[in-house]
């Protein structure tokens, strides 16, 4: 589930991502001034308070002649009612501002449309001023204001003018860092209070990959709408968490299924299973094989899921359809399953503020034999029980008929997301042969089986073997075995012989030998004056790798490189020679206990990882005796 808000967050913070041609962060363009107010009113005519917003910015130019693109969202629940803009002064009158939907990465159909056109700005000083007038239909779809742009800022002024019947809250978010004075007072004409918020010197917002949420990095206010009581009636928004449960359960109310088709459906998954919990499993097994995830949003912003019998015959749905079916095909069943809302961990805010920019997610939840179950359809190969990082520890807002239970999806270690290699090699001339074995588990068998998926049956063994010997023509791959593809519930296993040829250097009576063929992370470290945000690895990571050497006979182990331990809490890098009889074995462990790594820890990681290459830069030495 896409929300709204999700959508202009995109846009703030990504800067133009729908079009290639619009430019990324531009030093030569800066907003020189802009002024937005945002004001509640009541429409007589439609009985609705909604939500008018004025926007005006104006843009210079610092140097070179360039052009300029801007863009405004919309969608069902907002209305564009008046566009201006000049340059220089002037309106050109070639240029004529497009309407279109709008679509991004993987959002295949959304109600959510765009403005944009592209303003000249001709020569040094050139400036552009654009002005939008909008309505936001319900004030519940108004969730947050952002103030950063892609351009730097010199000055920005939000208003927000609140009439004395509307009660909001408005929650000063990421503050720290930036230059923001906030100003309150009391219009007598309207009735209302206006607050008033100026940014001043503030620069551009910056688009990093595996980066927090702006949600988590930029200055808004969460705009929590609670009640209006416009010439005498009470309506109430989102004052409590209950009304916004009340909310979207009205919302899932109203949705009608076909249970004859769903129950045809779900009797034919489970028509060779007897078991209980073999039955549920081949439900959510079949919904994540058979119902391709396409995130949309259509109707209410996205809040409202498809009829689960509709995306049974479409074989597609967003996260919102899935959820749906699995819920209803395993209801079916006699199973106590139930609507899930979440909000993933790109999000910062919980339901402690209820906003619908909270949630962005609808997963199912299963009570069985005491247990809750989290069933999550769009992480395609996940196993049963296994839980994505982005949902991990995260509140969930429960269906319970009226009622709702709020509570956390579990937060697994690690250990739950394996990545191993075995390895049991002998030295063959310059060669090093013998047999390998993995096993991948959680996140990392997801990541696997989604590459491996992805490409035609009859290439994907050619592309495993290719990605196990990491395209090095020299370590030769034979007798290659694996586990099924198809199975999500058990492990993923690959097991080969190998011949790793020129892999072992003879100089007179010594034996050179590399132990470490794949030396993660090696290269993995962080430009201090470049990276601007903290650091998000996609999930933990448990990284095990074990190579057993056999000595050769009249040999001895001469020199061995230094062991290695370092361990802090956010990761842990191990690196172990012993010595066993007739062998050595190499064993190292790569730990990613916690994929938050803040900016603040990047130079001691790079330190780190410059001692984990000291280590993969020295040779086991082989001595004949």
């Amino acid at each position: 589930m896409v929300n709204r808000i999700g959508l202009l967050v995109l846009v703030l913070t990504l800067c133009t991502s729908a079009f290639s041609r619009f430019a990324e962060k531009d030093s030569n363009i800066v907003i020189s001034q802009a002024k937005e107010i945002h004001e509640f009113v009541y429409n007589k005519k439609s009985g609705n308070v909604e939500v008018k917003q004025s926007l005006s910015t104006v843009y210079s130019c610092n140097s070179f002649r360039t052009s300029l693109y801007v863009m405004e969202m919309y969608d069902d629940q907002s209305t564009i009612d008046k566009v201006d803009f000049a340059v220089d002064g002037k309106k050109p009158k070639d240029i004529k501002p497009v309407y279109e939907y709008y679509s991004v990465d993987n959002i295949f159909f959304s109600d959510a449309r765009i403005c944009y056109f592209e303003l000249p700005l001709q020569t040094k000083g050139s400036t552009s001023e654009v002005k939008f007038e909008k309505t936001i239909t319900d004030p519940r779809y108004f969730t947050s204001i952002f103030f950063t742009e892609p351009y730097n800022i010199v000055k920005k002024e939000i208003a927000v003018k609140v009439p004395r019947w509307m009660k909001v809250e408005l929650k000063e978010m990421n503050f720290k860092g930036y230059k923001i004075t906030k100003s309150s007072v009391y219009d007598s004409k309207d009735d209302a209070d206006v607050h008033t918020y100026t940014i001043s010197d503030a620069p551009a917002t910056v688009r990093e990959r595996y980066a927090p949420g702006p949600t988590y990095i930029y200055p808004h206010l969460l705009v929590m709408t609670k009640s209006a009581t416009p010439s005498g009636n009470n309506v109430t928004f989102f004052n409590t968490l209950n009304d916004q449960y009340g909310w979207y359960r009205s919302l899932v109310r109203d949705v009608k299924n076909d249970e004859s088709v769903i129950k045809a459906k779900a009797q034919e998954i489970t028509r060779s299973v007897t078991d209980d919990l073999e039955k549920i499993k081949a439900v959510f097994y079949w919904v994540q094989n058979n119902i391709r995830y396409i995130a949309f949003e259509d109707g209410l912003a996205g809040f409202r899921p498809d009829k689960a019998h509709e995306v049974l015959r479409k074989k597609y749905g967003d996260c919102k359809g899935m959820a749906h079916l699995t819920k209803e095909l395993l209801k079916s069943l006699g199973y106590d399953a139930r609507l899930t809302w979440i909000g993933t961990n790109h999000i910062a805010h919980d339901y402690s503020t209820p906003n619908l920019s909270v949630d962005n997610h609808m997963i199912c939840a299963l009570n069985f034999q005491g247990k809750t179950y989290f069933l999550d359809a769009t992480e395609t190969y996940i196993g049963f029980s296994e839980y994505a990082e982005r949902i991990q520890g995260r509140q969930v807002l429960v269906e319970d008929g009226d009622k709702f239970i709020l509570t956390k999806v579990p937060a697994t270690t690690y250990q739950q997301n394996l990545d191993l290699e075995k390895r049991k090699l002998a030295i063959n001339g310059t060669d090093l042969q013998g047999a390998a074995e993995h096993e991948w588990k959680g996140e990392e068998k997801e990541y696997m089986l989604t590459q491996l998926n992805s490409i035609k049956k009859d290439k994907s063994k050619e592309a495993f073997m290719k990605y196990l010997s990491e395209d090095n023509k020299d370590y030769v791959l034979t007798e290659f075995t694996t586990s099924s593809l198809e199975d999500f519930d058990k492990s993923l296993t690959a097991k080969y012989n190998v011949t790793f040829r020129n892999a072992v250097s003879s100089f007179g009576k010594e034996y050179y030998v590399d132990m470490d063929f794949r030396k993660e992370l090696s290269k993995f470290t962080f430009e201090l004056d470049e990276r601007t945000h903290d650091y998000w690895f996609s999930y933990k990571q448990n990284v095990l790798r074990e190579t057993e050497l056999a000595i050769p006979e009249g040999y001895t182990v001469t020199h061995l490189p230094a062991n290695l331990e370092i361990k802090n809490a956010d990761y842990e890098f191990t690196v172990k020679y012993t010595q066993q009889k007739g062998k050595l074995v190499y064993q190292k462990s790569i730990i990613i206990k916690n994929p938050r790594l803040s900016k603040g820890s990047f130079a001691q990681w790079n330190k780190d990882i410059e001692k984990l290459n000291q280590v993969y830069n020295e040779q086991v030495v082989l001595t004949a005796k």
